[in-house]
């Protein structure tokens, strides 16, 4: 039966490389990108049957492996190029007996070759960071490859009950990454499950990440890092959503929070307050999305969400909630250029259904917030293709 065994891994290493050598013969780029991937699924599936991927590196010096000093993680990579100045690089992280395939897209100057740089080093408190560069070119810079890998995971568990037990898990190693004096200004560009902003006062960074639950409920994590000197506060994020009645005029804290993941964070001052603006998605149901203005304030340690300071029409809210057709697409952006929020308003695809959200949808009208005397106030139809200075 080993004998077998040994005969089938060798047939299944032989195709894979066949497959791999083929690459250089097919000229449609999108074919190419295709085989690349299918490829790169190959090998998955063949690595997490237990196979040793030392013997496929073995038979192709095209294959780049690497493994951590204690054994635990291990790498492949491999790629090609695909359209006209784009390479499409595949690697796989083998960690403790699971598969994670992760793929970059990247553009390279045609005048010069290629020149790709691994290296795999495992940190005091055993984070493992990973980088690839193509000369000054950053390719993949993760911070620790454990962590990314359980991001991944919790995208494959089904029940809400395994998707918590992992959850925690990965809080434990988020937690050791957001206390390191030495991460603070680091951007976690390489842990694209979670979305990471940085103040420009450098005072504080916010991470946030969000979990989809059974029956499309989505449940948001994070957490505001601090720095105090020489000392790193992290403040953990209580998502509470289901139990704020009002949002829109509540005044909420870590422990009570109204969960987003937030997408972009706008630092104003007025008098001796900052205010951290922040835009955020709340996600989405099989009926309608939702987005969010939120705004943070800090006041001796403590953290304050909400403040009466958007000014919409005759009312005053302390955050904005836009609720809107599932089926929409919306924007949400701050103009850096003119300093403003600017959006699509937001009405119902016939007069009948106002208040029916699922309804809701842009109706190719804008309008924008700008920051004047210490509130967002609003402002109606604003022409985005001219706007006054």
């Amino acid at each position: 039966m080993l004998i077998i065994g040994l005969i089938v891994n060798a047939q299944k290493n032989e195709e894979l490389v066949k497959r791999f050598n083929h690459l250089s013969q097919i000229s449609d780029p999108n074919q190419k990108r295709f085989e690349i991937l299918e490829l790169s699924k190959r090998i998955k599936a063949y690595w997490n049957a237990n196979n040793d991927i030392k013997l496929l590196t073995e038979q192709s010096n095209q294959f780049q492996y690497l493994q951590s000093e204690d054994g635990m993680m291990k790498i492949l990579s491999f790629g090609d190029k695909t359209y006209s100045g784009v390479y499409q690089l595949e690697w796989l992280v083998n960690f403790k007996g699971k598969t994670f395939s992760f793929s970059e897209e990247f553009n390279f100057d045609l005048t010069k070759e290629l020149s790709f740089n691994y290296s795999l080093n495992q940190s005091e408190f055993n984070t493992y960071r990973f980088k690839i560069t193509n000369g000054k070119q950053t390719i993949v810079h993760a911070i620790d490859l454990e962590t990314k890998c359980l991001f991944e995971q919790l995208q494959t568990l089904k029940a809400d009950n395994d998707k918590d037990s992992l959850n925690q898990v990965l809080q434990v190693r988020l937690s050791k990454l957001w206390y390191s004096e030495e991460l603070f200004k680091n951007s976690f560009q390489g842990l694209k499950r979670m979305k990471t902003l940085h103040s420009d006062d450098g005072k504080l960074k916010i991470c946030t990440y969000n979990i989809q639950k059974e029956g499309f409920k989505h449940q948001f994590y994070g957490g505001v890092i601090l720095r105090e000197g020489n000392e790193i506060v992290v403040i953990p994020l209580n998502d509470s959503s289901d139990k704020i009645r009002s949002p829109e005029r509540s005044s909420l804290t870590s422990k009570k929070w109204y969960g987003a993941l937030y997408l972009d964070l706008i630092e104003t001052a007025s008098g001796n307050r900052t205010y951290y603006t922040l835009i955020g998605y709340k996600g989405h149901n099989e009926f309608t999305k939702v987005r969010v203005l939120d705004v943070l304030t800090i006041q001796n340690g403590r953290l304050r969400f909400g403040m009466p300071i958007f000014k919409t029409d005759r009312l005053t809210k302390n955050r904005v909630i836009f609720e809107y057709s599932a089926k929409a697409s919306m924007m949400l952006r701050y103009d850096e250029k003119y300093k403003t929020i600017v959006f699509d308003n937001l009405a119902p695809s016939d007069p009948m259904f106002r208040g029916v959200y699922n309804y809701y949808g842009p109706d190719f009208s804008y309008n924008e917030f700008k920051f004047t005397k210490g509130v967002w106030e609003l402002k109606r139809d604003v022409d985005l293709r001219n706007p006054k200075p």
